[in-house]
């Protein structure tokens, strides 16, 4: 009876495993795509929208992917039963899981077809990938760190474990900073890479530069640029227009402000807010 409750508690156990490394999985996927975190993965550029989503895609199943190594590593060090997880064995069932459940949404991808299209196949590629991983990392657990350690290509795959993570995490620097020059970087030329980087920001600029409430806090307007926020426009080809928002920091002869403008149908700034000497009004620019 003791041998059979013990066998009953090492199942519960490893069902808990999976689930919690499922769990950081899409919890690291949705903080980083879902909450203002993601003005680090998805901001600096202007894409249409099926290009949008595509990204949006890649950054979220690479986050799922760092998410499920650094939970399966987290667990095999401070569990209780560190010696029954083998956190490699871990990430690559919840790995192989992920992709064959979503191979018919990267084959689609890689065909470029449309947003919408896309849109629904990622609908029934999510619930279909969650099973496959969970099941993918509930194999895993069969195979414990006592196990693994008897296996020479299994200690090398766990010493390039943190190689692997370092590479992920340069992959996003280089994938969602685009070429933006970064905030600290000078005014003009942050608008220098603007005016190239986003159709229309010449206007913008122009808008600005009359607007008279910008004007009336900061005096005559000398440099308009991105500044550490959200900037990007996503545009359609079709009846929806651009869309987007922009951060920026203006420049005047009296003094600095950000202002912060959304826009819609067109890249174009009218309704913001102006954060100047640590107020921030609304404001409306003429058109």
């Amino acid at each position: 009876m003791r041998a059979i409750f013990q066998r009953s508690d090492r199942y519960v156990r490893k069902n808990v495993v999976s689930l919690l490394v499922v769990l950081g999985g899409f919890l690291t996927a949705y903080i980083g795509l879902l909450t203002p975190a993601n003005v680090y993965f998805l901001n600096y550029r202007q894409m249409n929208i099926t290009g949008w989503f595509y990204l949006a895609i890649i950054i979220g199943l690479a986050l799922y992917l760092f998410g499920i190594s650094t939970t399966a590593l987290v667990l095999q060090t401070i569990s209780s039963f560190a010696s029954e997880i083998e956190s490699s064995f871990l990430v690559l069932g919840g790995t192989i899981g992920l992709l064959v459940g979503n191979l018919p949404l990267c084959l689609d991808l890689l065909t470029q077809r449309s947003y919408l299209f896309l849109s629904r196949l990622a609908i029934l590629s999510v619930p279909i990938s969650v099973l496959l991983s969970i099941l993918g990392i509930r194999i895993a657990c069969e195979f414990p760190q006592r196990t693994a350690y008897s296996h020479r290509g299994i200690l090398s795959f766990r010493t390039l474990i943190p190689f692997l993570v370092a590479l992920l995490a340069l992959t996003f620097i280089w994938v969602n900073n685009s070429s933006f020059p970064g905030v600290n970087a000078a005014p003009v030329v942050r608008q220098q890479w603007a005016s190239k980087e986003f159709g229309g920001y010449k206007e913008v600029v122009a808008t600005i530069k009359s607007c008279q409430p910008i004007i009336q806090q900061v005096g005559s307007v000398k440099y308009v640029a991105p500044t550490s926020g959200k900037n990007y426009v996503i545009y359609d080809p079709g009846s929806s227009g651009h869309s987007g928002e922009f951060t920026l920091e203006i420049v005047g002869e009296k003094g600095i402000g950000v202002a912060n403008f959304s826009f819609h149908i067109g890249t174009a700034v009218y309704d913001g807010q102006l954060t100047n000497r640590g107020n921030t009004e609304e404001i409306v620019c003429r058109r």
